[in-house]
């Protein structure tokens, strides 16, 4: 194991009822574009550095520049390095991450989720079909240096997955990299919120966006009431400190739900209590049992998330909606007060029912 990369303590998992399998695909729907997120570990575990990838993870020279790095987004690293990713699935890629964080004696769980349904046995592709030469990635690696708490791999891991990115023909000029070394924009609260904005900007149905964070994550109590275990997930900018943490209810109307019909996004989320902090409908959590099946040659099936909420994903979406909509002299905002029309019947029909 290594360094945590939560200021909080961990806290008992919670399981809440599952919902029905139609609500859940009904709920999901109303997600317009497909979303995809590897995260490192569960919502009640905390996330760790290791101290040397290069040693720990026998990753090549070439791979990245070595020293320490966080154990989600370096196991994700030495599974590709391992074998030849093009060929890999899935449920390979979780499976072969668990595997060495066990080796490495790591506890942390890594689990994928996402919007839709997906086959754990199709091909493992980080841009999901979408053509690198159109991609845009949002790169984020918070040391924290000389504050409380401050960390040694972030600033690694992005360049780790700036090279993972570039292999697959993604051009630099289509990366924003956020990293407080001095050099690079500042992970500031206000420049992580851009970024969301210029990922879903110019995006067409099939352009893939990707969203790499690596820092400590957190969670707060709930707020307004939409999370069954009564605490938010958060990200924590560089400056949270003195202007807060970026909880999941932001990131959902800001990021996820911003993202144009048919696009494409995926996270790689390299933080403590990440396990639900896009809180999409459906995943799979590589834990025992279902490494277990996997070692046996099965191929596990996406299920409901337990603890996704439709009704927060809708009141959410209204909000967004609603926000986008006071701007109506703009092709977008006259599109937004439409969608806006059209979410409120929805809603009302579905009291009714």
């Amino acid at each position: 194991g290594g360094a945590s990369r939560a200021p909080p303590a961990p806290r008992s998992p919670v399981h809440p009822p599952r919902m029905a399998d139609e609500q859940v695909a009904e709920a999901a729907a109303k997600i317009p574009a497909f979303c995809l997120m590897i995260s490192g570990c569960k919502d009640e575990q905390t996330s760790a550095d290791c101290h040397d990838a290069a040693g720990q993870f026998c990753l090549p020279a070439n791979a990245g520049p070595g020293g320490a790095g966080g154990a989600c987004t370096t196991s994700l690293a030495w599974t590709l390095n391992k074998s030849d990713w093009r060929k890999l699935k899935w449920v390979e890629v979780l499976r072969q991450m668990r595997s060495k964080l066990d080796e490495e004696d790591f506890t942390q769980v890594p689990q994928l989720s996402c919007s839709r349904q997906i086959d754990m046995a199709q091909s493992f592709d980080l841009l999901n079909g979408g053509r690198p030469e159109r991609a845009k990635a949002l790169l984020v690696g918070i040391n924290y240096v000389g504050q409380q708490g401050e960390l040694n791999g972030c600033h690694n891991d992005v360049d780790v997955m700036r090279r993972i990115l570039e292999e697959r023909g993604v051009p630099r000029s289509n990366m924003r990299i956020l990293m407080d070394d001095g050099d690079s924009p500042p992970p500031t609260r206000s420049n992580i919120i851009a970024g969301f904005a210029w990922l879903s900007q110019d995006a067409d149905a099939g352009d893939s966006r990707f969203f790499h964070y690596s820092g400590h994550g957190g969670s707060v109590r709930d707020e307004n009431g939409d999370e069954k275990d009564g605490k938010d997930e958060t990200l924590c900018p560089v400056d949270y400190a003195e202007v807060g943490q970026i909880v999941d209810d932001e990131i959902n109307k800001k990021l996820i739900l911003a993202m144009p019909k048919d696009s494409n996004l995926i996270c790689l989320m390299d933080c403590c209590h990440s396990g639900t902090i896009l809180d999409l409908p459906y995943c799979v959590v590589m834990d025992g049992q279902t490494a277990e099946m996997v070692d046996a040659g099965e191929v596990p099936q996406m299920a409901p998330n337990p603890k996704f909420n439709a009704e927060k994903l809708m009141a959410i979406g209204m909000i967004a909606f609603e926000e986008f909509a006071r701007a109506p002299h703009t092709k977008a905002g006259f599109l937004a007060a439409l969608c806006a029309f059209a979410q409120r019947v929805w809603k009302e029909q579905a009291l009714k029912e």
